[in-house]
């Protein structure tokens, strides 16, 4: 009884809001043929639209259901919104039905209301970004080939528009693909760099959004670059981890496209930046592209390149000439500090260990979090140790600020804890002897200078 009172209820009120505006809306749907091909199949499309949309409201769904089946079937070029909602209204539908057997019945039709969308209301690229997300979602691996190819054209027709998490699923489905041995490693890699380049696109969008005015456009393109941020660490761990990302597979794809490409700034940007992200800095497709970029275009990511390739050949004075204009060019804060702690290593293998304590508070300022940074910095200290100040104490004492710096650099970054605790572990074991330390009147707790050109206030701990 009660279901068929709220049945009564809303078809009343539906009935009512029609009669009430029948006047208003005459020339809205009356004269209008996409609500069907005379007047009485437009009344009915008209009332049957109202209805669903109060059982809608209600999230009622199972009792939409008919209501919208009408719409949908008679008077589909209407409204948009029988696509929107009857996805909605499918979506509940699936999530609710036990049954496996329905449950696919529904899955079907729901892909079925995305096409007729399409056919009706075009906007192809965002309705397939929803079309492939939902089919992966219900459906798995099992369709990851048509899930690839739906999301694929969705990012290449949407570019800047695309949502986050889009391409997230989408390098999902490549790599499911591919460890199903349905495409090779050049596809997972094309997909790769369509998911990179469209993340990139959508990510400059919504910082120039964010960066205007409007309060509630600014709220969402905020929200919207936190999605694109994890999109951009999940599509990296995905192709990291894919196995596609071999560099014999990346050199044999683009060795062959060097010379057709040597002389396109984007494309040497690319993949010089696919070869580092996969370890393949030593072979010399590498150096080519690396030299060929920064002769084009002179850039932080270019000169660090050309670093660390030089680096790899054990050309110190070279690798720390590219740091050094990678560190100036570099405008990214983040970057510029990882680069001048790239730079201390070298200048460490040199064993110019102020000038690595240098660098490293270059690399700190530029972000205080890195704790790699504090790492280097208690690694000097460590290194060179024996020869600060004359006596034993003193060399000794230098452990003590190098435990200083290990300490902090696990404060400030998780990621080093592991490493700072080895390094803890390995220098406590020479820290001065308590005994030889109170001769010079040092005790446990007490303030210590450490000497030499560390000359740092250090705590006296046995």
């Amino acid at each position: 009884m009660k279901t068929i009172a709220l049945k009564f209820g809303a078809a009343a009120m539906a009935l009512l809001l029609m009669a009430g505006s029948v006047n208003a809306q005459q020339k809205k749907y009356l004269n209008d043929p996409k609500y069907g091909a005379d007047s009485a199949a437009r009344e009915a499309c008209a009332m049957h639209m109202s209805l669903y949309n109060e059982f809608y409201k209600q999230k009622n769904y199972k009792d939409a259901l008919n209501d919208w089946r009408h719409v949908y079937q008679n008077c589909p070029a209407a409204s948009k919104n029988t696509f929107i909602r009857g996805a909605s209204i499918y979506k509940n539908l699936i999530n609710a039905e036990k049954d496996a057997a329905k449950k696919q019945a529904l899955i079907d039709t729901l892909m079925m209301i995305y096409d007729q969308r399409i056919v009706y209301f075009k906007q192809e690229g965002a309705v397939l970004a929803n079309k492939g997300s939902d089919l992966y979602n219900y459906r798995g691996k099992d369709v990851a080939g048509d899930v690839y190819q739906m999301l694929k054209k969705s990012c290449e027709l949407q570019k800047q528009e695309t949502s986050g998490g889009i391409t997230t699923i989408m390098m999902q489905a490549a790599v499911d693909e591919f460890k199903a041995e349905k495409i090779d490693g050049a596809e997972v890699i094309a997909a790769y760099q369509l998911s990179m380049e469209t993340i990139d696109l959508a990510i400059a969008d919504n910082q120039k959004i964010a960066n205007g005015g409007d309060a509630k456009k600014v709220t969402a393109a905020q929200k919207e670059l936190e999605n694109l941020a994890t999109d951009q660490k999940n599509v990296e761990a995905l192709f990291s981890e894919s196995g596609a990302a071999t560099c014999d597979a990346l050199v044999a794809i683009f060795g062959a496209k060097y010379d057709a490409n040597k002389d396109d700034v984007d494309w040497l940007k690319k993949i010089t930046k696919l070869l580092d992200k996969s370890e393949c800095t030593t072979d010399p497709l590498f150096a080519k592209a690396s030299e060929a970029l920064y002769a084009l275009e002179p850039s932080a990511e270019a000169a660090r390149n050309l670093a660390r390739l030089f680096l790899g050949k054990q050309e110190l004075q070279k690798a720390a000439s590219y740091y050094s204009k990678a560190c100036d060019l570099q405008e990214d804060n983040i970057e510029k500090s990882k680069y001048y702690y790239e730079w201390s290593q070298v200048v460490f293998v040199q064993k110019n260990f102020p000038k690595v304590r240098e660098l490293a508070n270059l690399a700190l300022k530029a972000n205080p979090e890195n704790g790699k940074a504090y790492l280097a910095i208690g690694k000097a200290y460590a290194a060179d140790a024996q020869n600060i100040g004359e006596e034993q104490v003193e060399h000794n004492a230098a452990y003590w600020a190098a435990v200083d710096k290990f300490n902090k650099a696990k404060a400030v970054d998780k990621s080093c804890e592991a490493e700072a605790n080895d390094l803890i572990s390995t220098y406590k074991k020479h820290f001065p002897n308590k005994e030889e330390a109170f001769m010079y009147g040092i005790q446990e707790g007490s303030t210590v200078k450490v000497v030499g050109w560390i000359n740092e206030n250090t705590i006296a701990r046995f």
